[in-house]
């Protein structure tokens, strides 16, 4: 579900290896490469998104909204307005940021947060997923087959029909025309004309499919509940069955790049490719909740957020 998901949609964070500015501690943490840090919530987290190496935020139940300045180290809490569940954020500038939840709920940012305010979706349908590719250009994916997009930057949004009646819990555009959206039941959407039409594609599968990433233009990802795994290797025109035997339900997927990935979900998964999907290996001493969403914001950072307020820090040596 988010999110993050979050690799090569609305924030670019390929760009951002290297820099400096996200976790000062590293060397701290090398005998364990995960670090639990406070986030001052008991709320379930669904979803985080960062701007920039320092500055990022997470949303989730009870209409919470975390930040922080410092590449996750600490948070604080933002006030959203709002008592709906948010299930995630994108924010495709340091100042210009969304969240998008429950009932339809659409809220907005102009001051990195300072002040949020509600917008009008024209949907009372849970929204799961949000994604910009740029501060003008986005799409919202959410319950009983719904799309929305706006291409003004957010003063309005339009439905897409997509012909489907499920859930569609992750929408990612590679650019202002080719995107897909995936969701209950194995469903797998694609689109060529911004989504303005849909056509749905084989997955091969009857999972709920919660994530989808693309590390480059070629090679893709899908994650499922009971260990599904969907991969591409010819830019989403097929897909092909790389499920794992690890019996968890999938909820997120971040890549730094074709080689390097991750998959969180349910029951403290978290799990590590080094060789673009063949294996899968357990990461660090994970805490036993259930993850939502990741991000990564170069090849050896990244951040897991999840239930209970739960925010984990992951360290690569």
């Amino acid at each position: 579900m988010r999110n993050g998901k979050r690799l090569l949609r609305a924030l670019g964070i390929a760009t951002l290896a290297g820099a400096a500015g996200f976790l000062p501690a590293t060397l701290l943490w090398a005998a364990d490469p995960l670090h639990v840090v406070k986030s001052g919530t008991t709320h379930t987290l669904y979803g985080v998104a960062f701007a920039s190496p320092s500055a990022g935020w997470v949303v989730g139940g009870g209409g919470t909204i975390l930040a922080t300045a410092d590449g996750g180290a600490t948070w604080k809490a933002q006030k959203s307005g709002s008592q709906e569940s948010l299930y995630d954020t994108a924010f495709p500038t340091l100042k210009t940021g969304w969240a998008v939840g429950a009932n339809g709920t659409i809220l907005m940012t102009a001051d990195g947060g300072a002040r949020w305010t509600p917008r009008k979706s024209g949907t009372a349908a849970n929204l799961f997923d949000v994604m910009f590719l740029d501060a003008t250009h986005g799409w919202i994916a959410g319950a009983d087959g719904t799309i929305l997009s706006t291409d003004d930057g957010g003063k309005t949004w339009q439905d897409q029909p997509t012909g489907s009646r499920a859930n569609l819990y992750s929408v990612l555009f590679m650019n202002d025309k080719v995107g897909w959206a995936v969701g209950a039941l194995g469903t797998v959407l694609a689109s060529k004309d911004g989504g303005r039409t849909w056509a749905a594609q084989e997955s091969r599968t009857h999972s709920t499919l919660f994530d989808i990433v693309f590390p480059d233009q070629t090679v893709g990802w899908i994650a499922g509940n009971g260990g599904a795994l969907l991969q591409t290797l010819d830019g989403g025109a097929t897909w092909e069955d790389r499920s794992l035997s690890h019996p968890a339900d999938l909820t997120g997927l971040a890549f730094t790049d074709f080689k390097n990935g991750w998959v969180v979900g349910d029951r403290g998964t978290i799990l590590r490719t080094t060789d673009g999907g063949l294996n899968w290996a357990p990461h660090g001493r994970s805490p036993r909740t259930t993850f939502y969403g990741t991000v990564f914001l170069n090849g050896k950072q990244g951040l897991v957020v999840g239930d209970k307020g739960t925010i984990v820090q992951i360290v690569i040596p």
